[in-house]
C-alpha cells in the first residue's frame, strides 16, 4: 500500500511543476490580442493628470 501514496506524491509534485512552469510561462509572455492591440496604436497618448 505505501507505493499508493508515493506514486501520489510524484503525481502531486508533477502537478505543481507544472502549474508553476504554467504561471512563469503566463508571467514571461505577451497575449497575441495585446501585442497586435500594441502593433496597430502604438503611440496613443495617455491622458495627464489634472494639476492641483
Amino acid at each position: 500500500m505505501h507505493w499508493f501514496f508515493t506514486v501520489l506524491l510524484i503525481a502531486a509534485s508533477a502537478g505543481t511543476v507544472a502549474f508553476t512552469g504554467f504561471l512563469l510561462r503566463r508571467l514571461f509572455t505577451t497575449a497575441p490580442d495585446a501585442a497586435a492591440a500594441l502593433a496597430a496604436r502604438p503611440t496613443e497618448e495617455v491622458p495627464e493628470e489634472p494639476s492641483a
